[in-house]
């Protein structure tokens, strides 16, 4: 992927980049998915992008900073913040 596809992917989700940093806004979730001599691996919990020249950085919530190439980098995946769902505590007394 280039660097210019990975800005017009975001932009179309109404994110823009400030400079070089696309930030991720904390009502959205994303994960990115990266491509290494074969094997498929997920950076998930995208804080931030940083689109350098030849390489991007990505940041995750739990600040962790991933760096590849850019030919390296498939795709992403978008969606909205995960809802807390209210759930029975578990147990086994009545």
């Amino acid at each position: 992927m280039t660097r210019e596809t990975i800005v017009q992917i975001w932009e179309a989700e109404g994110i823009k980049p400030t400079g070089h940093t696309i930030a991720i806004r904390d009502d959205r979730e994303a994960s990115c998915f990266i491509e290494t001599k074969g094997e498929l691996m997920t950076v998930s919990r995208v804080t931030k992008l940083e689109l350098r020249d030849s390489f991007i950085s990505i940041a995750t919530a739990k600040d962790e900073r991933f760096v590849f190439a850019y030919e390296d980098v498939l795709g992403f995946k978008l969606g909205g913040a995960s809802e807390k769902r209210d759930r029975p505590a578990a147990g086994f007394g009545r």
